[in-house]
């Protein structure tokens, strides 16, 4: 987009922005010109889609399918109590929208994976990461190194957050920066952890920040580095982060689809040793699968979501019945099955992504419970073109 093609309501809209000195009508022509894909519209992606539409990004594409909950709001200030129990992209975009009609939002009701990532990430300008898990990061990290797109990322984990830009075509990646994924459920979520929301606004709007900066090419770019933020002291601090000399570049993401998943827990094992980890069995077991995906499911089996109250208050697979994860381990026997586990009817556990239930599984298979574990859990349920029915 040439200078010449800002219309005067781009001029009035953008006014402060243009007489920024460095800034100027290239740079917002530069970002009317843009497409940004965000990934997730919770804590982080609430502040990145607010500035990003409001700043004049041409095309932003949401990727997210989760639906909103009462005890998403005190962060994820884009939605609103009325969005409770709705699409998290649907009150994403009515709301940047309404704060400007001019740009086109585009929603993407699906987890990211390895069969979507590649296709979703061709033609983007920057691929803005403000997912909650490292199967995700590290899915968004490899995908964007095969594209050859820069990648914003960020994170928070208590009080303290980090924001970094990669990009292989400046240097470090995310596997410079970690090279090993943690192990599935090795660092609690907010869920677990908790999270306050003026944090989320800090780092969120940071990622917007550096994701302005690379599309208009003012500033530096935390090219090769991470910038940490601790909100208990206000500090920041830079680290350099250098590419790992000799580092294999990725190639395949088929390569490294265990890196993406979150139902690997190691087991305690059975007596005949045939399993070793959740979903991955080295012989038949008696207790049957560990994990299964929706479409896996057998249509007799029971259902059992493990979330809390407060998330399954917007919503619950059809058919399942709740017993809160800490409840169950405390107690198997609520279960509804029989005590003869070569009997029973398959019990299916599903929790919001999968990495709870996946370990309440492990565990109650430690113990000769007949359960299995739901890949990618409610979120993979809702990223279903057309969610089963039961």
């Amino acid at each position: 987009m040439s200078t010449s093609r800002l219309a005067p309501a781009d001029r009035a809209r953008y006014a402060r922005q243009l007489r920024l000195s460095g800034f100027g009508e290239s740079a917002q022509a530069a970002l009317l010109d843009s497409h940004v894909l965000v990934i997730g519209a919770g804590g982080l992606g609430a502040p990145i889609l607010s500035y990003l539409a409001a700043v004049g990004i041409g095309t932003i594409t949401v990727v997210d399918p989760d639906i909103v909950e009462l005890s998403n709001l005190h962060r994820q200030v884009i939605h609103t109590e009325a969005a409770v129990g709705s699409r998290k992209i649907d009150s994403a975009r009515q709301r940047m929208n309404g704060i400007n009609s001019s740009i086109e939002v585009r929603t993407i009701a699906q987890l990211l994976t390895v069969d979507n990532a590649l296709d979703l990430f061709d033609g983007v300008d920057i691929v803005v990461d403000g997912s909650d898990n490292f199967a995700t990061r590290y899915l968004a990290n490899d995908a964007c190194e095969i594209r050859r797109v820069p990648l914003v990322w960020g994170t928070i984990l208590g009080f303290d957050g980090q924001v970094a830009v990669f990009d292989v075509e400046h240097g470090a990646t995310l596997r410079d920066l970690y090279p090993e994924v943690p192990a599935p459920g090795s660092v609690p979520d907010c869920s677990v952890a908790g999270v306050l929301g003026p944090l989320c606004g800090s780092i969120g709007s940071a990622m917007a920040m550096e994701a302005i900066k690379v599309l208009t090419g003012i500033g530096t770019p935390l090219y090769n580095s991470v910038a940490i933020h601790s909100s208990l002291d206000a500090g920041w601090e830079t680290v350099p982060v250098q590419p790992i000399p000799g580092r294999t570049p990725v190639t395949d993401l088929e390569m490294h689809r265990s890196d993406y998943t979150q139902h690997t827990f190691d087991l305690l094992g059975t007596d005949d040793g045939t399993e070793g980890a959740a979903g991955t069995n080295t012989g038949e077991s008696p207790l049957g699968p560990a994990a299964v995906t929706w479409s896996e499911l057998d249509e007799t089996s029971v259902l059992v979501d493990i979330r809390e109250d407060d998330e399954v208050a917007s919503g619950m697979v059809p058919g399942a019945i709740h017993i809160p994860m800490d409840e169950l381990l405390a107690d198997p026997g609520r279960l509804p099955v029989g005590s003869d586990p070569m009997q029973q009817s398959g019990i299916a556990l599903y929790c919001r992504s999968g990495v709870r239930s996946a370990k309440t599984a492990a565990q109650l298979r430690s113990q000769g419970t007949a359960v299995t574990s739901v890949n990618g859990g409610y979120l993979a349920f809702l990223s279903q073109p057309t969610p089963q029915q039961r």
